[in-house]
């Protein structure tokens, strides 16, 4: 007994090899603890990234939206295509030569989307997005250019060809939205995937005319071509076409197309005329666009735009009529063309009009000469004003030549009276003239 009470009083000990296995254990839990502690800092670290860098429209949910089969894996942009020269734009190196409001880009190993500027270089499965009123222009070489139009997403991609698969990647992937320009003889082929097919542009034929283009991926799911200069070679589902200079091509989501058909013609403008000037005194003025019916449109597409360039676009509006009325445009210098469109296919833009809004608070010129009386025995006042604007005299309108004379036959009453000359030009400034006239009847003269 006494052996087990001495026992229950002294604290029981390890034997040295079981101490060292217990600190072992100890040393594993601390890497442990660390290492899960180092993964949730990882995890937290990746959420701030993607919360601090915001991202555009997924090339995933582009595709899936509007029908195509393209994804975010390297497989982005392979399709099926014999013959071409696609493969000959090699590993492309462009430039973002001009970039207006809001537009992204997303290197290809990148999760992030940034905000594009001009300079940028684009490389090889880059995107590029758009928004609204936003656009892009992409130089690859001099006289070639790519435009990226607003609300579209375009992945560049390009690579060798494969030549036991029979494919060829593509330099262009259009995922939505509008790609338009220009790709002439030195440039070589340049290859278009869209949601339905591939369409390889090339300066072909004896003449080795340069292609004009235009590509849209629309809302619908379809996609459309039209071929303003050169021709095209479109691939749809193993089915080749041809495309050449005025022409369109409408593919449906499902790859149906009803073949080519000539593009609208262009509208014939009413106004206003090339370099005319809206003048305004204290509001804008208020400035019609009108233009002549196209028999085979549904729609017009007007652009008003700051530069010659239609790099700054202000307008861009697709109208079910001939005509658009704008009543905000500031003292500056305008462009504009007009277009036509067939379902989704856009004819050729007209040639751009300038216009001139500018601010006007001088009034008009007005001289008016001595009332006299007439052999009729009525009274004739006679003057000229600026062309162009109207003219009041005792409150009655009196038409002007083109010149702006005018003259007014009046019978007034006896007595002294002033008659009030009023001119009023096209924005509102107004000019006066008065002279005081004695009629017979009662003493005085007329002045």
């Amino acid at each position: 007994m006494a052996a087990v009470a001495e026992s229950l009083r002294e604290p029981t000990r390890l034997p040295p090899d079981d101490r060292k296995s217990w600190g072992r254990y100890l040393k594993v839990m601390d890497i442990g603890v660390l290492l899960a502690s180092l993964v949730v800092f990882l995890i937290f670290l990746a959420l701030l990234i993607r919360f601090v860098f915001p991202e555009g429209q997924r090339l995933g949910d582009s595709a899936a939206g509007s029908g195509a089969m393209i994804t975010e894996t390297d497989e982005v942009g392979l399709v099926d295509i014999s013959g071409g020269s696609v493969s000959n734009f090699g590993n492309f190196v462009a430039q973002l030569a001009d970039v207006r409001r809001d537009v992204r880009i997303r290197p290809a190993d990148s999760i992030a989307w940034s905000n594009a500027s001009a300079g940028v270089t684009v490389r090889n499965r880059d995107a590029v997005q758009t928004f609204s009123n936003s656009r892009a222009r992409v130089d690859f070489t001099t006289d070639n250019e790519l435009r990226i139009g607003q609300n579209s997403l375009v992945v560049f991609r390009s690579g060798a060809a494969d030549p036991f698969l029979e494919r060829r990647d593509p330099a262009i992937v259009v995922m939505n939205g509008e790609l338009t320009g220009t790709v002439n003889a030195d440039y070589g082929a340049l290859g278009v995937q869209f949601p339905a097919g591939l369409v390889e542009l090339a300066a072909t034929g004896p003449m080795k005319e340069a292609v004009d283009f235009r590509i849209g991926v629309n809302p619908d799911g379809s996609s459309t071509i039209a071929i303003y200069s050169g021709q095209a070679d479109v691939n749809i589902a193993g089915e080749h076409y041809r495309v050449d200079a005025n022409q369109g091509l409408t593919i449906l989501e499902d790859g149906r197309t009803s073949g080519t058909r000539t593009l609208p013609a262009l509208p014939a403008i009413r106004g206003p005329n090339n370099n005319a000037v809206a003048k305004f005194l204290a509001a804008p003025p208020r400035v019609e666009f009108a233009w002549n019916k196209v028999s085979n449109a549904q729609t017009y597409r007007l652009e008003i735009a700051s530069d010659a360039g239609f790099e700054e676009i202000l307008v861009d509006e697709y109208l079910s009529e001939p005509s658009f009325t704008h009543a905000n445009l500031s003292a500056g210098n305008y462009f504009w063309r007009i277009s036509a469109r067939d379902g989704w296919v856009l004819g050729p833009k007209s040639t751009p009009r300038r216009l001139r809004v500018v601010p006007d608070s001088m009034p008009p010129s007005l001289k008016v000469r001595p009332i006299q009386l007439s052999a009729s025995g009525q009274y004739l006042l006679r003057g000229k004003t600026t062309p162009g604007a109207s003219i009041l005299v005792l409150g009655q309108s009196v038409s002007t030549t083109a010149g702006g004379d005018f003259e007014f036959l009046f019978s007034p009453d006896p007595g002294a009276q002033t008659i009030v000359v009023e001119s009023v030009d096209e924005v509102g400034n107004v000019a006066y003239s008065s002279q005081v006239l004695h009629v017979p009847g009662t003493s005085g003269r007329s002045e």
